[in-house]
């Protein structure tokens, strides 16, 4: 009986366990029979596995940048900017706007850009205008060459008033040319980025008129007479030497036409011998007036008051023309002669105070001028031929020379030389020669 129970109470256990085992056995066949038909599939597929190899296959290596070479530095071929002069303008108001750009120039290679599209009738910048366009000189800093345009903008909208417009892009074209190739490569562009530009409004909100006040100031207006009297003093100097240089032209033109005499034939003008006398006279009262009269000095005096004292007479002088560097002696007196006064004579005349007494006593109807000169000029020859050779003079010890009376002689003398200088001037000459003739008629 008990062994009965004992095979009731195992019998559903085991059953359990038989029926988990079955149950695990049965759960993997379906497993199995699932995971067969999807490896066919993928056997039939093995050919396309190449297409995707080949998809996810790595392409060739690109050619390694070579270096710079020793002495050589990587740069652009062309390099370009711009700029303005001003951020902000007016309606019509032209500003400046300054391009340059720099290529490169070396042995091998050079950049050669289409400058033609840049000059000031092919440039576009809408909606501003070009006025004008100049092209600069070129600079050269090897290996670079710069070029530069400049150009005056404007803008004639007046849709524009307080907005920002931009100064359109621009490209710039240019080609890169082997030394030696007589082409160039293909053509590539540069590109300039846009420039913004203010616009303001013509005239401010608050503005009664649209006239522009003047921006001169006092400075400026001294500044420019400064200037102006400059230029008419400039003006006046040239204008002087102008004259100046006509007058020696017209001088020397005479000169083809004159007949040329020697010199021993030319004589000296009669105002020029007088000049030169009233000269050495006032040289003797300066000389007296800083150092005293002395013999010598007396001596000096004497023959320009015998060349006056002929001259008034009528008489010849001796005259010489000489050069400057000749010494004059005793007795002479220099004059200048010339137009100018750039030559030289010597001139001597003998005449004693008897001479000049017997030509007064003997020629009654001589001028007035003549004889007022004849008498001084007499009076002048005894006192300083007494002060000159008088015993006073030559002995030593004797009495000094009286120094009034030669003053008063010497003042005489220089007063009777300038009458018969203005005399032998051509317009008295002309004036006497008239009255002579009325009188005689």
């Amino acid at each position: 009986m008990m062994r009965r129970r004992t095979h009731e109470g195992l019998g559903p256990w085991t059953v359990g366990l038989g029926a988990l085992i079955a149950g695990a056995w049965l759960a993997s066949v379906p497993a199995a029979s699932a995971q067969t038909p999807a490896a066919a599939p993928a056997a039939t597929t093995k050919p396309a596995a190449p297409a995707a190899t080949a998809k996810s296959a790595p392409k060739p290596a690109a050619a390694p940048k070579l270096p710079p070479r020793s002495g050589q530095v990587e740069s652009d071929p062309i390099r370009c900017w711009w700029k303005t002069d001003r951020t902000s303008v007016r309606v019509g108001e032209a500003f400046g706007l300054t391009l340059t750009c720099g290529v490169i120039e070396t042995g091998p290679i050079a950049v050669v850009p289409a400058l033609t599209q840049l000059e000031g009738g092919a440039i576009q910048l809408t909606p501003f205008e070009v006025v004008s366009a100049t092209r600069r000189a070129d600079v050269v800093v090897p290996p670079w060459r710069y070029v530069q345009f400049e150009y005056s903008v404007r803008l004639l909208n007046d849709g524009f008033f307080g907005q920002d417009i931009t100064l359109p892009a621009l490209t710039v074209t240019y080609n890169l040319k082997s030394a030696g190739a007589d082409s160039t490569g293909r053509e590539q562009t540069y590109v300039l980025p846009a420039l913004p530009m203010r616009i303001l409004s013509l005239v401010p909100k608050a503005a009664g008129d649209i006239r522009d006040a003047s921006s001169l100031t006092f400075a400026d207006i001294e500044t420019r007479r400064y200037y102006a009297t400059a230029a008419r003093v400039a003006a006046a100097i040239a204008l002087v030497f102008a004259a100046v240089f006509a007058v020696l032209a017209v001088l020397r033109f005479a000169q083809r036409f004159r007949v040329r005499t020697p010199a021993a034939a030319r004589v000296v003008p009669a105002a020029s011998v007088l000049a030169g006398c009233a000269t050495t006279l006032r040289d003797v009262q300066r000389d007296a007036r800083s150092e005293g009269w002395s013999p010598a000095l007396a001596r000096k005096a004497l023959p320009a008051m015998r060349i006056a004292g002929a001259s008034a007479m009528g008489r010849p002088i001796a005259q010489q023309y000489v050069a400057a560097d000749v010494t004059t002696r005793e007795g002479q007196v220099v004059v200048k002669t010339g137009t100018l006064g750039l030559g030289r004579a010597v001139v001597s005349a003998a005449t004693t105070p008897g001479a000049l007494a017997t030509a007064l006593d003997g020629r009654p109807t001589s001028g007035a001028r003549a004889r007022g000169a004849m008498s001084q000029l007499g009076d002048a020859l005894q006192a300083f031929g007494r002060a000159a050779y008088g015993r006073q003079s030559s002995e030593p010890g004797s009495q000094t020379l009286d120094s009034a009376e030669l003053d008063r002689a010497l003042e005489n003398a220089l007063a009777a030389v300038q009458r018969l200088r203005v005399g032998a001037l051509w317009p008295m000459r002309m004036v006497q020669t008239v009255t002579r003739g009325v009188m005689g008629a």
